[in-house]
Protein backbone atom coordinates (compact mmCIF):
# COMPACT_ATOMS: atom_id res chain seq x y z
CA UNK A 1 0.00 0.00 0.00
CA UNK A 2 2.77 2.03 0.96
CA UNK A 3 4.58 2.26 -2.44
CA UNK A 4 1.14 2.56 -4.16
CA UNK A 5 0.54 6.13 -2.57
CA UNK A 6 4.15 6.87 -3.49
CA UNK A 7 3.46 6.25 -7.44
CA UNK A 8 0.02 8.44 -6.45
CA UNK A 9 1.92 10.90 -5.50
CA UNK A 10 4.89 10.99 -8.47
CA UNK A 11 1.79 10.91 -10.84
CA UNK A 12 -0.18 14.05 -9.54
CA UNK A 13 3.05 15.83 -10.10
CA UNK A 14 3.84 14.58 -13.69
CA UNK A 15 1.51 17.61 -14.73
CA UNK A 16 1.91 20.36 -12.03
CA UNK A 17 -0.07 22.47 -13.85
CA UNK A 18 -3.16 20.58 -13.44
CA UNK A 19 -2.77 18.74 -9.75
CA UNK A 20 -2.36 23.11 -8.71
CA UNK A 21 -5.42 24.20 -10.86
CA UNK A 22 -7.63 21.42 -9.53
CA UNK A 23 -5.96 21.49 -5.82
CA UNK A 24 -6.94 25.50 -5.86
CA UNK A 25 -9.97 25.17 -7.09
CA UNK A 26 -10.75 22.97 -4.07
CA UNK A 27 -9.19 25.22 -1.91
CA UNK A 28 -10.99 28.55 -3.12
CA UNK A 29 -14.48 26.57 -2.24
CA UNK A 30 -12.92 25.33 0.56
CA UNK A 31 -12.45 28.68 2.04
CA UNK A 32 -15.72 30.47 1.05
CA UNK A 33 -17.73 27.51 2.43
CA UNK A 34 -15.95 27.92 5.92
CA UNK A 35 -16.30 31.80 5.59
CA UNK A 36 -20.19 31.68 4.46
CA UNK A 37 -20.68 29.23 7.71
CA UNK A 38 -18.20 31.07 10.03
CA UNK A 39 -20.40 34.69 9.07
CA UNK A 40 -23.73 32.76 9.15
CA UNK A 41 -23.21 31.21 12.57
CA UNK A 42 -22.09 34.59 13.35
CA UNK A 43 -25.12 36.48 12.20
CA UNK A 44 -27.09 33.75 14.23
CA UNK A 45 -25.24 34.43 17.21
CA UNK A 46 -25.17 38.23 17.61
CA UNK A 47 -29.42 38.29 16.50
CA UNK A 48 -29.96 35.69 19.04
CA UNK A 49 -28.17 37.71 21.82
CA UNK A 50 -29.78 41.05 20.88
CA UNK A 51 -33.15 39.58 20.66
CA UNK A 52 -32.43 38.11 24.14
CA UNK A 53 -30.90 41.09 25.85
CA UNK A 54 -33.53 43.36 24.30
CA UNK A 55 -36.77 40.68 25.50
CA UNK A 56 -36.85 37.23 26.84
CA UNK A 57 -33.30 36.39 28.66
CA UNK A 58 -32.23 33.08 28.49
CA UNK A 59 -34.83 31.83 30.14
CA UNK A 60 -38.39 33.02 31.96
CA UNK A 61 -40.34 32.01 35.06
CA UNK A 62 -43.90 32.60 34.38
CA UNK A 63 -47.28 31.74 35.04
CA UNK A 64 -48.18 27.83 33.88
CA UNK A 65 -50.95 29.82 31.86
CA UNK A 66 -49.21 32.63 30.69
CA UNK A 67 -47.50 31.37 27.27
CA UNK A 68 -50.84 30.48 26.04
CA UNK A 69 -52.86 33.56 27.21
CA UNK A 70 -50.43 36.57 28.26
CA UNK A 71 -52.80 38.75 30.24
CA UNK A 72 -53.06 40.36 33.73
CA UNK A 73 -55.14 37.44 35.23
CA UNK A 74 -51.66 34.95 34.57
CA UNK A 75 -49.15 36.70 36.89
CA UNK A 76 -47.41 34.56 39.32
CA UNK A 77 -46.13 35.48 42.75
CA UNK A 78 -42.65 35.85 43.66
CA UNK A 79 -42.58 33.98 47.17
CA UNK A 80 -41.08 31.55 49.23
CA UNK A 81 -40.92 28.89 46.69
CA UNK A 82 -39.32 30.68 43.81
CA UNK A 83 -36.93 32.44 46.04
CA UNK A 84 -36.07 28.72 47.31
CA UNK A 85 -35.58 27.41 44.10
CA UNK A 86 -32.88 30.23 43.05
CA UNK A 87 -31.30 29.64 46.13
CA UNK A 88 -30.48 26.26 45.47
CA UNK A 89 -29.43 26.73 41.80
CA UNK A 90 -27.55 29.74 43.36
CA UNK A 91 -24.00 28.55 41.52
CA UNK A 92 -25.53 28.10 38.42
CA UNK A 93 -27.21 31.34 37.87
CA UNK A 94 -25.71 34.56 37.32
CA UNK A 95 -28.66 37.05 37.95
CA UNK A 96 -32.74 37.57 37.65
CA UNK A 97 -34.67 40.38 36.41
CA UNK A 98 -37.91 40.65 37.84
CA UNK A 99 -41.23 42.41 35.37
CA UNK A 100 -44.51 43.30 35.61
CA UNK A 101 -45.74 43.96 32.22
CA UNK A 102 -49.23 45.25 30.51
CA UNK A 103 -51.17 46.87 27.94
CA UNK A 104 -53.01 50.50 28.93
CA UNK A 105 -53.76 53.88 27.15
CA UNK A 106 -51.26 56.80 28.28
CA UNK A 107 -52.41 60.18 28.15
CA UNK A 108 -51.14 64.01 28.18
CA UNK A 109 -54.01 66.60 28.08
CA UNK A 110 -56.51 65.45 25.32
CA UNK A 111 -54.26 63.28 23.65
CA UNK A 112 -54.21 59.33 24.59
CA UNK A 113 -52.11 56.89 23.18
CA UNK A 114 -51.62 52.80 23.54
CA UNK A 115 -48.76 52.10 25.66
CA UNK A 116 -46.93 49.27 26.95
CA UNK A 117 -46.56 49.69 30.84
CA UNK A 118 -43.23 48.02 32.15
CA UNK A 119 -42.57 47.58 35.50
CA UNK A 120 -38.22 46.95 36.14
CA UNK A 121 -35.62 47.00 39.13
CA UNK A 122 -33.63 49.64 36.86
CA UNK A 123 -30.01 48.02 38.46
CA UNK A 124 -30.94 44.31 37.07
CA UNK A 125 -32.73 45.68 34.21
CA UNK A 126 -29.35 47.71 33.42
CA UNK A 127 -27.89 44.52 33.75
CA UNK A 128 -29.16 42.86 31.23
CA UNK A 129 -29.58 45.53 28.21
CA UNK A 130 -28.02 48.86 29.69
CA UNK A 131 -31.42 50.37 29.89
CA UNK A 132 -30.15 53.75 31.05
CA UNK A 133 -27.33 54.30 28.49
CA UNK A 134 -30.44 55.00 26.01
CA UNK A 135 -31.40 57.63 28.04
CA UNK A 136 -31.84 60.83 25.80
CA UNK A 137 -33.51 63.67 28.38
CA UNK A 138 -33.51 63.49 32.13
CA UNK A 139 -32.36 60.46 34.08
CA UNK A 140 -33.00 56.99 34.99
CA UNK A 141 -35.08 56.14 37.84
CA UNK A 142 -33.93 54.09 41.07
CA UNK A 143 -35.79 51.48 42.63
CA UNK A 144 -37.65 53.80 45.21
CA UNK A 145 -38.29 56.76 42.90
CA UNK A 146 -41.82 57.42 41.69
CA UNK A 147 -41.75 58.85 37.97
CA UNK A 148 -41.95 57.25 34.84
CA UNK A 149 -39.50 57.32 32.21
CA UNK A 150 -41.26 56.84 28.55
CA UNK A 151 -39.97 56.25 24.97
CA UNK A 152 -38.71 59.21 23.37
CA UNK A 153 -41.62 58.10 19.85
CA UNK A 154 -44.24 58.57 22.82
CA UNK A 155 -43.34 61.38 24.25
CA UNK A 156 -43.58 63.30 20.90
CA UNK A 157 -47.00 61.49 20.00
CA UNK A 158 -48.21 63.41 23.71
CA UNK A 159 -46.11 66.15 23.25
CA UNK A 160 -44.32 65.03 26.64
CA UNK A 161 -41.66 66.34 28.25
CA UNK A 162 -39.80 65.92 31.52
CA UNK A 163 -41.28 67.17 34.59
CA UNK A 164 -44.98 66.90 32.41
CA UNK A 165 -47.68 64.67 33.76
CA UNK A 166 -48.66 61.04 32.67
CA UNK A 167 -51.64 59.80 32.96
CA UNK A 168 -51.93 56.01 32.67
CA UNK A 169 -55.35 53.79 32.58
CA UNK A 170 -55.72 49.90 32.36
CA UNK A 171 -56.45 46.41 33.86
CA UNK A 172 -54.56 45.41 36.77
CA UNK A 173 -54.42 42.04 38.11
CA UNK A 174 -58.38 40.36 38.43
CA UNK A 175 -60.19 42.88 36.06
CA UNK A 176 -58.94 45.23 38.71
CA UNK A 177 -58.93 48.88 37.31
CA UNK A 178 -55.58 50.38 37.20
CA UNK A 179 -54.77 53.97 37.17
CA UNK A 180 -52.19 56.25 37.66
CA UNK A 181 -50.57 59.89 37.56
CA UNK A 182 -46.83 59.98 37.31
CA UNK A 183 -44.36 63.14 37.01
CA UNK A 184 -42.05 61.82 33.51
CA UNK A 185 -38.66 62.05 34.74
CA UNK A 186 -36.65 60.99 31.54
CA UNK A 187 -37.36 60.08 28.00
CA UNK A 188 -35.45 57.09 26.67
CA UNK A 189 -35.24 56.75 22.54
CA UNK A 190 -34.70 52.69 21.43
CA UNK A 191 -33.54 52.18 17.39
CA UNK A 192 -36.42 49.41 17.30
CA UNK A 193 -40.00 51.72 16.32
CA UNK A 194 -42.26 48.90 18.20
CA UNK A 195 -40.49 49.75 21.33
CA UNK A 196 -39.77 53.84 20.57
CA UNK A 197 -43.60 53.82 20.36
CA UNK A 198 -44.75 52.85 23.28
CA UNK A 199 -42.84 51.80 26.50
CA UNK A 200 -43.29 53.13 29.54
CA UNK A 201 -41.43 52.22 32.48
CA UNK A 202 -41.93 52.56 35.69
CA UNK A 203 -40.29 51.15 39.01
CA UNK A 204 -41.14 47.62 39.69
CA UNK A 205 -43.36 48.21 43.26
CA UNK A 206 -44.98 51.56 41.42
CA UNK A 207 -45.75 49.25 38.63
CA UNK A 208 -47.48 46.21 41.04
CA UNK A 209 -49.54 49.25 42.97
CA UNK A 210 -50.18 50.42 39.64
CA UNK A 211 -51.73 46.83 38.52
CA UNK A 212 -52.81 46.16 41.94
CA UNK A 213 -50.37 43.00 42.05
CA UNK A 214 -48.59 43.37 44.79
CA UNK A 215 -45.14 41.09 45.09
CA UNK A 216 -46.58 39.81 41.25
CA UNK A 217 -44.52 39.27 38.35
CA UNK A 218 -45.46 38.85 34.62
CA UNK A 219 -41.82 37.31 34.15
CA UNK A 220 -38.55 36.50 36.10
CA UNK A 221 -35.75 36.63 33.78
CA UNK A 222 -33.03 34.02 34.86
CA UNK A 223 -29.33 34.29 33.43
CA UNK A 224 -27.53 31.36 33.85
CA UNK A 225 -23.61 31.25 34.50
CA UNK A 226 -22.89 29.31 31.72
CA UNK A 227 -24.87 29.64 28.11
CA UNK A 228 -24.21 26.51 27.20
CA UNK A 229 -26.49 24.42 30.20
CA UNK A 230 -30.03 26.61 29.83
CA UNK A 231 -31.86 23.59 29.03
CA UNK A 232 -30.49 21.58 32.25
CA UNK A 233 -31.22 24.69 34.14
CA UNK A 234 -34.01 25.32 32.87
CA UNK A 235 -35.01 21.28 33.44
CA UNK A 236 -33.81 21.44 36.91
CA UNK A 237 -35.47 24.97 37.89
CA UNK A 238 -38.82 23.19 36.73
CA UNK A 239 -38.29 20.20 39.30
CA UNK A 240 -38.24 22.45 41.91
CA UNK A 241 -41.49 24.24 41.39
CA UNK A 242 -44.87 23.48 40.70
CA UNK A 243 -46.14 22.65 37.48
CA UNK A 244 -49.62 23.14 38.24
CA UNK A 245 -48.68 27.29 38.66
CA UNK A 246 -45.39 27.90 37.28
CA UNK A 247 -43.29 27.01 34.01
CA UNK A 248 -39.49 27.79 33.34
CA UNK A 249 -39.50 29.18 29.94
CA UNK A 250 -35.78 28.62 26.98
CA UNK A 251 -35.37 31.58 25.47
CA UNK A 252 -36.38 28.93 21.83
CA UNK A 253 -40.11 28.45 23.23
CA UNK A 254 -40.42 32.39 23.99
CA UNK A 255 -39.12 32.82 20.64
CA UNK A 256 -40.11 29.78 17.97
CA UNK A 257 -40.20 32.15 15.38
CA UNK A 258 -36.72 33.01 15.81
CA UNK A 259 -35.77 29.09 16.17
CA UNK A 260 -37.51 28.44 12.52
CA UNK A 261 -35.87 31.46 11.03
CA UNK A 262 -32.53 29.74 12.15
CA UNK A 263 -32.97 26.87 11.41
CA UNK A 264 -34.12 27.76 7.65
CA UNK A 265 -30.85 29.79 6.89
CA UNK A 266 -28.97 27.20 8.42
CA UNK A 267 -30.60 25.22 5.24
CA UNK A 268 -29.75 27.92 2.87
CA UNK A 269 -26.39 28.74 3.64
CA UNK A 270 -25.82 24.68 3.88
CA UNK A 271 -27.16 24.76 0.77
CA UNK A 272 -25.18 27.55 -0.56
CA UNK A 273 -21.97 25.55 0.67
CA UNK A 274 -22.82 22.41 -1.46
CA UNK A 275 -23.40 24.38 -4.41
CA UNK A 276 -19.98 25.86 -4.34
CA UNK A 277 -18.71 21.83 -3.71
CA UNK A 278 -20.87 20.65 -6.55
CA UNK A 279 -19.02 22.97 -9.00
CA UNK A 280 -15.61 21.88 -7.35
CA UNK A 281 -16.75 18.33 -7.88
CA UNK A 282 -17.44 18.36 -11.88
CA UNK A 283 -14.21 20.97 -11.88
CA UNK A 284 -12.35 17.50 -10.10
CA UNK A 285 -13.97 15.33 -12.29
CA UNK A 286 -13.39 17.21 -15.68
CA UNK A 287 -9.84 16.82 -14.29
CA UNK A 288 -9.57 13.16 -13.50
CA UNK A 289 -11.69 12.40 -16.77
CA UNK A 290 -8.84 14.16 -18.91
CA UNK A 291 -6.16 12.29 -16.94
CA UNK A 292 -7.83 8.74 -17.05
CA UNK A 293 -8.48 9.33 -21.09
CA UNK A 294 -4.33 10.60 -21.42
CA UNK A 295 -3.41 7.85 -19.40
CA UNK A 296 -5.16 4.88 -20.94
CA UNK A 297 -2.32 3.53 -22.93
CA UNK A 298 -0.60 3.73 -19.88
CA UNK A 299 -3.03 1.61 -17.93
CA UNK A 300 -2.99 -0.94 -20.59
CA UNK A 301 0.75 -1.27 -20.85
CA UNK A 302 1.38 -1.06 -16.78
CA UNK A 303 -1.33 -3.84 -16.94
CA UNK A 304 0.26 -5.66 -19.71
CA UNK A 305 3.38 -5.85 -17.43
CA UNK A 306 1.98 -7.24 -14.40
CA UNK A 307 0.37 -4.75 -12.71
CA UNK A 308 -2.98 -6.04 -10.98
CA UNK A 309 -6.18 -4.15 -12.06
CA UNK A 310 -6.93 -3.66 -7.97
CA UNK A 311 -3.79 -2.23 -7.57
CA UNK A 312 -3.93 0.22 -10.53
CA UNK A 313 -7.51 1.34 -9.78
CA UNK A 314 -6.28 2.01 -5.85
CA UNK A 315 -3.73 4.35 -7.53
CA UNK A 316 -5.82 6.29 -9.20
CA UNK A 317 -7.99 6.63 -6.43
CA UNK A 318 -4.95 7.82 -4.39
CA UNK A 319 -4.31 10.19 -6.76
CA UNK A 320 -7.73 12.21 -6.76
CA UNK A 321 -7.75 11.91 -2.86
CA UNK A 322 -4.20 13.78 -2.44
CA UNK A 323 -5.56 16.34 -4.96
CA UNK A 324 -8.22 16.96 -2.96
CA UNK A 325 -6.26 16.99 0.81
CA UNK A 326 -3.79 19.18 -1.21
CA UNK A 327 -6.53 21.78 -1.61
CA UNK A 328 -8.23 21.32 1.62
CA UNK A 329 -4.71 21.17 3.56
CA UNK A 330 -4.04 24.28 2.10
CA UNK A 331 -7.66 25.87 2.83
CA UNK A 332 -7.05 25.08 6.54
CA UNK A 333 -3.54 26.60 6.77
CA UNK A 334 -5.17 29.50 5.03
CA UNK A 335 -8.73 30.00 6.42
CA UNK A 336 -7.98 29.51 9.97
CA UNK A 337 -5.92 32.90 10.64
CA UNK A 338 -8.53 34.61 8.24
CA UNK A 339 -11.58 33.51 10.14
CA UNK A 340 -10.28 33.96 13.36
CA UNK A 341 -9.20 37.54 12.18
CA UNK A 342 -12.48 38.25 11.40
CA UNK A 343 -13.66 37.57 14.59
CA UNK A 344 -11.03 39.75 16.50
CA UNK A 345 -11.41 42.63 14.19
CA UNK A 346 -15.34 41.88 13.13
CA UNK A 347 -17.50 43.16 9.41
CA UNK A 348 -18.84 46.63 10.83
CA UNK A 349 -21.44 48.18 8.56
CA UNK A 350 -22.06 52.15 7.89
CA UNK A 351 -24.06 53.96 6.56
CA UNK A 352 -27.95 52.67 5.39
CA UNK A 353 -27.28 49.14 6.07
CA UNK A 354 -26.52 49.95 9.47
CA UNK A 355 -29.51 52.34 10.20
CA UNK A 356 -31.44 49.27 9.08
CA UNK A 357 -29.78 46.96 11.26
CA UNK A 358 -30.45 48.86 14.13
CA UNK A 359 -34.00 49.04 13.33
CA UNK A 360 -33.68 45.65 14.76
CA UNK A 361 -31.80 46.55 18.14
CA UNK A 362 -28.84 45.36 16.76
CA UNK A 363 -25.15 46.67 16.28
CA UNK A 364 -24.10 46.64 12.91
CA UNK A 365 -21.03 44.37 13.86
CA UNK A 366 -20.96 40.83 12.34
CA UNK A 367 -17.95 38.44 14.03
CA UNK A 368 -17.30 35.52 12.74
CA UNK A 369 -17.39 32.16 14.54
CA UNK A 370 -13.93 30.53 14.90
CA UNK A 371 -15.24 26.53 15.62
CA UNK A 372 -13.07 24.25 14.42
CA UNK A 373 -16.16 21.70 13.72
CA UNK A 374 -17.20 23.78 10.75
CA UNK A 375 -13.75 23.33 9.53
CA UNK A 376 -13.57 19.48 9.88
CA UNK A 377 -16.96 19.75 8.76
CA UNK A 378 -16.30 21.04 5.04
CA UNK A 379 -13.17 18.95 4.96
CA UNK A 380 -14.92 15.95 5.65
CA UNK A 381 -17.66 17.38 2.53
CA UNK A 382 -15.06 17.83 0.54
CA UNK A 383 -13.11 14.14 1.60
CA UNK A 384 -16.76 12.51 -0.03
CA UNK A 385 -16.59 14.34 -3.16
CA UNK A 386 -13.50 13.19 -3.87
CA UNK A 387 -13.78 9.78 -3.05
CA UNK A 388 -17.15 9.46 -5.25
CA UNK A 389 -15.08 10.97 -7.87
CA UNK A 390 -11.92 8.96 -7.47
CA UNK A 391 -14.41 5.61 -8.03
CA UNK A 392 -14.73 7.09 -11.35
CA UNK A 393 -11.31 5.98 -12.33
CA UNK A 394 -11.32 2.85 -10.45
CA UNK A 395 -14.64 1.71 -12.21
CA UNK A 396 -12.58 2.52 -15.67
CA UNK A 397 -9.16 0.96 -14.80
CA UNK A 398 -11.43 -2.52 -13.98
CA UNK A 399 -13.28 -2.08 -17.63
CA UNK A 400 -9.83 -1.66 -19.68
CA UNK A 401 -9.75 -3.74 -22.41
CA UNK A 402 -6.07 -4.17 -21.71
CA UNK A 403 -5.11 -4.37 -26.04
CA UNK A 404 -7.08 -2.06 -27.10
CA UNK A 405 -5.46 0.40 -24.22
CA UNK A 406 -2.39 -1.11 -25.23
CA UNK A 407 -2.77 0.14 -29.13
CA UNK A 408 -4.09 3.80 -28.16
Amino acid sequence: MRWLLVLAWRNIWRNKRRTLITSGSVFFAFILAVALISFARGFQKQLTTSLIRQETGYMQIQDALYLDEPSMDHLFLYGEQVEQALLELGDEISYTVPRISGFSLAARDMTTKAARVLGIDPDKEDKLRDLSSNIAKGSMFSSNDDFAVIAKGLAEMLNAGTGDTLVIIGQGFQAMTATGMYRIGGIIEFSIPELNNTMVFLPLKQAQEYFAAENMLTSLIVMPENEERVEELAGALQDRLSNEWFAVRTWKELMPDMVELMQMQDTVYTMIAWVFYVIVGFGIFGTILTMVYERMREFGIMLSLGMKRMQLAFTGMFETIIIGLIGVAAGFIAGMPMVYLFKLYPVRFTGGTADYILEFGMEPVFPFVFDPGIFIQQAIAVFAITVVIGLYSMRKIFITDILEASRN
